[in-house]
């Protein structure tokens, strides 16, 4: 069970992760929309930063498929799918190099530390 879980979280992080410019779906008003996630300051390896960078993708996320949303009268989008999109986009936007450090922040164990 731990070994899946294990694995199941470094899938996740991975999808959830993105690059600076975030290009995703065309809205029915042939509009673009894209956000931008910055990775200045984050190594991807620190579980801490991965936590932050995968909040960061979700707030993009919520954003442009609210929008779309929004400006979508036909009723033929749903939101779950336009972030399944998201991430599978981000997710290939991501160097080798991202990728690896966001299987490590997944690997990596927190230790507790009691204070007398």
């Amino acid at each position: 069970m731990r070994k899946f879980m294990t694995s199941l979280a470094a899938v996740a992080t991975v999808t959830l992760a993105a690059v600076p410019a975030l290009g995703l779906l065309q809205a029915a008003h042939a509009e673009d929309r894209s956000a931008t996630v910055s990775l200045v300051g984050l190594n991807l390896s620190n579980p801490a930063h991965a936590a932050e960078f995968a909040a960061r993708v979700e707030a993009a996320a919520d954003s442009v498929c609210g929008d779309m949303a929004r400006t979508n009268p036909s009723g033929d989008f749903t939101i779950a799918g336009c972030k399944i999109a998201v991430r599978k986009q981000v997710a290939s936007q991501l160097s080798s190099t991202q990728r690896q450090g966001l299987r490590m922040a997944a690997r990596a164990n927190p230790v507790a530390v009691a204070a007398r």
